[in-house]
């Protein structure tokens, strides 16, 4: 009888236990993530980045690229609900020609993720933003991706206009742009199961940028919210092919046992081989000693 593959045994009662499950908000202050894959994500521990700290409010903000207008760059991409959750920056003359290119913070802020994900993502930047509208602090996260160099460190405060790294393509993964990034959902961090993949948990970065150029109440020092991302690790995998197989470590690992074990069967052959050739040298020295003493007699 066929044995049913362990993932299998996983997997069934887990989509069928999110076909049962309602979605949606679990109440009407907190955003719930929607969907089996999403709970999936969300199920898994954040890691927090940053304590409880301030930053200074941002007096506006400008365009990550060539600030404050973006001249000479242009969206290869923009943002799409449910699907690309950001917006792709290049130079007009293509993908190809931005690598290395200054990116810059868009407004006052903390940084509160600065770091190589790896993943989809390689050097990431997030800066968290306060800026006060209609009497009230507001916060929101901008993240920049896919890197070449970053050049800043976490917990640092920077300013509106500020070089934060260089464009870059994730380590050869993709031609060189940069993907930016506004959450409302301080939660998301780098993982986009986290909260709605809509207007809900996103702005529309351009759309946001050129509603805010100019803000009152700029250079305040305001309590910020601690930072708490889940991030891509081995203890908190990212996809079900990281859950159900082993890690590359491990192949390597026993690649090298093998190779090490053949090491020590070849050098056990050799010893065992010198060892008979010596025995089998001894012999014949006997035996041509005896010889010669049969002479001699």
């Amino acid at each position: 009888m066929l044995s049913r593959p362990p993932f299998l045994a996983f997997i069934l009662p887990a989509l069928l236990l999110a076909a049962v499950v309602p979605q949606g908000r679990a109440d009407d202050g907190v955003i719930a993530p929607q969907g089996f894959f999403a709970r999936l994500f969300h199920s898994f521990p954040s890691i927090q980045i940053l304590p409880e700290t301030s930053a200074v409010t941002a007096d506006g903000f400008d365009l990550p690229v060539a600030p404050p207008n973006g001249t000479g760059f242009c969206k290869s991409r923009g943002f799409r609900a449910n699907g690309h959750l950001g917006e792709d920056w290049v130079i007009d003359g293509g993908k190809g020609q931005a690598f290395g290119h200054s990116v810059h913070s868009i407004g006052n802020g903390l940084v509160v993720l600065a770091r190589d994900i790896r993943a989809d993502w390689g050097n990431v930047v997030v800066i968290r933003h306060a800026w006060i509208e209609d009497r009230k602090i507001h916060f929101t996260d901008s993240l920049y991706g896919h890197l070449d160099r970053i050049m800043v460190h976490e917990g640092q405060q920077v300013t509106r206009g500020q070089q934060i790294g260089t464009i870059g393509n994730n380590h050869g993964m993709y031609p060189p742009h940069l993907h930016f990034e506004i959450h409302k959902d301080l939660a998301i961090g780098v993982n986009h199961a986290q909260g709605t993949r809509d207007l809900r948990s996103y702005w529309v970065p351009t759309d946001f940028i050129m509603d805010h150029r100019s803000l009152h109440g700029g250079g305040r020092s305001v309590p910020t919210p601690a930072a708490h991302f889940l991030l891509p690790t081995s203890e908190n995998p990212w996809s079900f092919h990281r859950l159900f197989f082993h890690p590359q470590k491990k192949k390597s690992h026993s690649k090298s046992s093998t190779q090490d074990q053949s090491k020590k069967s070849s050098k056990d052959s050799s010893d065992k081989t010198h060892h008979s050739k010596k025995k089998h040298k001894h012999r014949s020295s006997s035996s041509d000693s005896s010889s010669g003493s049969k002479s001699d007699q």
